[in-house]
């Protein structure tokens, strides 16, 4: 049985100036190309699902990491018009790393979200000695 240490999400959102047809044809080769980015990238369950003007994509993923990550940002910004935005999310299967990158303008940005800080200061935050009053 194949071992996940990842799940990808990703969002893709057309330019407004597209028509229905355009639309539909330039999914149908962004679909071809991304699906082949991620199989290339050890992605395994590759899903798409188009809705209106944007396209979703979830794949599982056999590693965690920053270059896997990057690398897929770089296949796909050139297969990117310059009307189109994407967003990727990467969820680790522990769930104590997350990392979002924003694919715009031919170029992308990270965020990472990771694991508490060991010592007093992550202790503190495990214990939930940080919540704040609702």
């Amino acid at each position: 049985m194949p071992q996940h240490a990842c799940e990808m999400f990703a969002h893709f959102v057309y330019g407004p100036d597209l028509s229905y047809h355009e639309l539909l044809e330039r999914e149908e080769s962004f679909k071809t190309l991304a699906h082949g980015i991620f199989i290339e990238a050890g992605g395994e369950l590759v899903n798409f699902e188009p809705t209106g003007d944007t396209l979703h994509a979830q794949c599982a993923l056999p590693a965690y990491g920053e270059d896997l990550f990057r690398a897929i940002c770089r296949g796909l910004l050139p297969q990117m018009d310059a009307q189109m935005e994407g967003r990727l999310l990467f969820v680790s299967k522990s769930l104590d790393q997350i990392h979002l990158y924003t694919l715009s303008d031919g170029a992308f940005q990270e965020s990472t979200l990771g694991p508490l800080p060991s010592g007093p200061l992550g202790e503190a935050l495990r214990r939930g000695e940080n919540r704040q009053p609702v």
